[in-house]
């Protein structure tokens, strides 16, 4: 089992969904950019690692991840 990256999106701060898998980590993050655009004030947004072991981690994205441009858009 290889490692996958999902989204968990806590709507109105009770009701949740995942989103993904995604292969890597940076696909993850460029769509949660593009999720937290549309949220709800009282949405919340949670990164998900599965490793290959069947391991679960989840965390939080600090509040500066979501004001900083990706780095691919730098010319």
């Amino acid at each position: 089992m290889e490692k996958n990256y999902y989204l968990m999106k806590v709507a109105d701060g009770v009701e949740p969904f995942a989103q993904g898998p995604f292969e890597t980590e940076d696909e993850r993050d460029e769509i949660a950019r593009e999720v937290h655009a549309v949220m709800d004030e009282d949405d919340c947004l949670f990164w998900a690692d599965v490793d290959e072991r069947g391991v679960l981690t989840v965390g939080s994205y600090m509040a500066g991840f979501f004001l900083d441009e990706p780095t691919d858009n730098i010319a």
